[in-house]
């Protein structure tokens, strides 16, 4: 089963337990309606409305009440599943959930706490950092479009005060805390090797256009879609179905392939095994299958990358199946497959307690409790609502989030740049030695924006009256 199919599955079947009338007035162990988060959701294509907006409809601290995408229509679709459900779950008509044409005027709501953004990876940190200066918490999908974003996102956090989640439900999954159980707490030895596998990108054949062909040739943009802010500060390019939606990910103009991808999911919890969650590796060195520039895509669809920490643990990333191993001087683990049974060098390793709850949770590198209450699928959201409520860090920071995808963004680097060997200081976070001085001018380093779609244009979006 693929990842978005699982996901959707799962968050259909978690939201069930909730449909009960009685919730909305706070009895039978639901929140009342004045403890609730009150989010707003920017983002309603397949994984905004089929996984974060379910996990909100499941989580009782969380309750949608405003909702933006640049497609009218996936705008109105997710107004009226809101208002579905939660008329459902109140006994009578609800109308509350409003839909809005722009997202400025979202995130301004004085009456919202918090936004969930769902949108591509160019918009994530312009949008993140206008919702904090708002006065909004905000939970984001991953990854950040480049390492200057990723500091500019974790610095504003610091700056503002607000609580920030990097949306990644692997670390309340049970299967990769078992594997982070492990090798935090010596039962690998000393860990030496971090292995991420990745499925290969580039691969799907979606967005067909109404005549049925691959949508893979430049088209007048669809009257329902508003391309100039979909675009946003990246490059305005000529509308190619192939490369809207689900696939913008595989063009180099709004993301970074399949290693930002999937990366970002596996890659995290590798840095988590190690406690880097703050830091990253000294060196990288990436090849893969370039594809032109002006292809529809242009990322890799195959690549191998290495990397070294200064402790000497190496970090190896390529593309084959999804999974994850981690070598110690004692034994290894491996996930082999997404969210699979683990396997490992001695069955008696499996054999370890490990049961989800704070007793089997040695050493997870933090002290909040939120881990242990986030456990299980959709656990993301749980994690940010009671972060929000206790205004304590969420499980996976913009910090975290930044140097996860700083890994991703090295390699992307070093493959476009030939497959040089790169020296790379997480302290400074700044190439250094030969290819420094082009390496750091890299477009995956610090973007260039668009007009007027700009870091210092947030400050006019904002309406302080």
């Amino acid at each position: 089963m693929k990842r978005r199919s699982f996901l959707k599955a799962a968050a259909l079947a978690s939201a069930a337990p909730y449909l009960v009338p009685s919730s909305i007035l706070g009895r039978d162990g639901n929140v009342a309606p004045s403890e609730r988060v009150t989010m707003g959701l920017i983002g309603c294509g397949s994984h905004g409305i089929h996984w974060n907006m379910m996990l909100m409809f499941a989580n009782p601290m969380q309750q949608i009440i405003a909702v933006h995408d640049v497609e009218k229509p996936r705008t109105l679709e997710a107004q009226a599943r809101a208002d579905n459900f939660y008329t459902e779950k109140m006994g009578q008509s609800y109308v509350g959930c409003t839909a809005h044409d722009d997202f400025r005027d979202l995130v301004n709501r004085k009456d919202l706490d918090a936004v969930c953004i769902v949108t591509p990876d160019h918009w994530h940190t312009m949008l993140s950092v206008f919702a904090m200066k708002a006065g909004k918490d905000v939970i984001c999908e991953k990854p950040t479009w480049s390492v200057r974003e990723g500091r500019i996102l974790a610095d504003t956090v610091k700056q503002t005060g607000r609580v920030y989640q990097t949306a990644s439900e692997n670390r309340s999954i049970t299967v990769y805390q078992q594997i982070v159980n492990l090798a935090r707490n010596g039962y690998l030895g000393e860990v030496r090797h971090l292995k991420v596998l990745l499925p290969p990108g580039n691969t799907s054949v979606r967005n067909p256009d109404q005549d049925g062909d691959r949508g893979d040739t430049a088209r007048e943009v669809p009257k329902e879609l508003d391309y100039e802010t979909w675009t946003g500060p990246a490059p305005l390019l000529p509308y190619i179905p192939m490369r809207n939606h689900y696939d913008w990910r595989w063009h180099f103009a709004y993301s970074g392939g399949v290693i930002t991808d999937w990366g970002a999911h596996l890659t995290n919890i590798a840095q988590w095994c190690i406690d880097a969650d703050d830091t990253g590796p000294v060196s990288v060195q990436a090849e893969g299958e370039m594809l032109p520039e002006d292809a529809v895509w242009n990322t890799p669809a195959n690549f191998k990358a290495y990397y070294e920490y200064a402790n000497g643990v190496k970090l190896d990333i390529w593309t084959e199946v999804p999974g994850l191993k981690i070598e110690g001087t004692r034994g290894w683990v491996l996930c082999r497959g997404w969210r699979q049974p683990l396997t490992a060098s001695d069955d008696r390793l499996l054999a370890i307690p490990f049961d989800g709850t704070s007793e089997r949770r040695k050493n997870f590198g933090r002290s909040e409790s939120t881990v242990d209450a986030a456990h299980g699928t959709g656990g993301e959201h749980i994690d940010f609502a009671l972060c929000v409520k206790s205004r304590k860090p969420c499980y996976y920071t913009a910090e975290s989030g930044h140097r996860t995808h700083t890994i991703a963004h090295l390699a992307n680097i070093s493959m476009l740049l030939g497959g040089v060997a790169l020296k790379w200081n997480p302290k400074t976070e700044k190439f250094e030695g030969e290819h420094a001085d082009v390496a750091n001018k890299h477009f995956c380093y610090e973007r260039p924006y668009r007009e007027p779609w700009t870091f210092d244009k947030i400050d006019s979006w904002i309406n302080v009256g």
